[in-house]
């Protein structure tokens, strides 16, 4: 058997590996059933129904007619990204909202292949006026919004 599309092969094989690690570990919940869903149902069935997509994507890949090799993988993006998630979840009690959403959109921003502080900050600027009006203003969320050492 030979791979035609590496990129729809491994792609495939990665949904169903997720698909099936929800799929078999829902098993240690009450099923239930349609009318009354247990907290096995949904993760079981999306868990399913992503294998089934991925074996039709590693189908796609074996039988592809356009060869379709895998670029080599970059880690700095993946590490930045993941990383600034962390950072942000480690700093936003200490730090609160604000600065830790600086914090996480300019780390995060630095794992792309272009970056500009201008554009950075308008976006950073955009989420703060976005997520403090839907998280603290609107949903009401006790979450400090700013650092613990400023309000004394």
């Amino acid at each position: 058997m030979r791979i035609c599309s590496e990129k729809d092969f491994w792609s495939g094989l990665m949904f169903m590996a997720f698909g099936l690690f929800f799929a078999i570990g829902a098993q240690n919940y009450a099923f239930g059933n349609a009318q009354r869903m247990g907290p096995a149902y949904f993760p079981a069935l999306l868990g399913s129904l992503l294998t089934l997509v991925g074996l039709a994507i590693v189908a796609k890949g074996l039988t592809s007619k356009i060869r379709d090799d895998v670029d080599k993988f970059h880690w700095r993006p993946l590490l930045l990204v993941l990383g600034s998630v962390l950072l942000f979840a480690f700093a936003l009690k200490p730090l609160g909202l604000v600065l830790s959403m600086v914090v996480l959109v300019f780390v995060c921003a630095r794992g792309g292949p272009e970056y500009e502080t201008k554009e950075v900050a308008i976006l950073t600027a955009a989420l703060l006026v976005l997520v403090l009006a839907v998280f603290i203003w609107g949903l009401d969320l006790a979450v400090p919004v700013w650092p613990a050492l400023l309000l004394g």
